[in-house]
């Protein structure tokens, strides 16, 4: 008999390794450092979007003491949403700024190129006439009999 049939016959299972066992993963909860905004965009962003760090307070303010249509942790998803919005439209405006810089000394590069291809190509052209002039005119002259045929050597 076979060690399956022994266990089955016993009702005994198959011995199990308590660290083989699935049991949920147990992780801490993330904790995000607050966004930092560089100084030379906060400068650049409206009054309404800059944020405003004020030190606590111990009485409550008007504000919190009335109610409030955002809950906090709207207000903290609106206002991690906008200072995103700013952070890309920053690194936006960088690379746009870049791309412009880039395709400026591109077209300088283009230029000067092109320039000296059409000087070169011209006085290419100007070489292969004066070529073709001189082989013409040797040829005219030839046939007026004016240059004298080479003799065959002799061997």
């Amino acid at each position: 008999r076979t060690v399956a049939q022994l266990r089955r016959d016993a009702g005994v299972g198959a011995p199990r390794n308590n660290d083989s066992l699935y049991r949920p993963v147990e992780r801490a909860p993330r904790k995000f450092n607050p966004l930092k905004i560089p100084l030379s965009l906060q400068a650049a962003l409206p009054f309404k979007t800059k944020p405003k760090l004020e030190p606590k307070r111990n009485r409550k303010t008007l504000e919190q003491k009335r109610a409030v249509v955002l809950e906090p942790h709207e207000r903290k998803a609106y206002t991690l949403l906008q200072q995103l919005n700013a952070i890309r439209n920053d690194k936006a405006k960088t690379r746009n700024a870049a791309n412009d810089r880039r395709k400026e000394a591109r077209a300088k590069r283009t230029a000067v190129e092109d320039a000296w291809r059409a000087k070169h190509s011209k006085e290419e052209r100007k070489k292969r006439y004066v070529e073709q002039g001189q082989t013409d005119k040797r040829k005219a002259l030839q046939a007026e009999g004016k240059f004298r045929k080479k003799k065959a050597r002799k061997e």
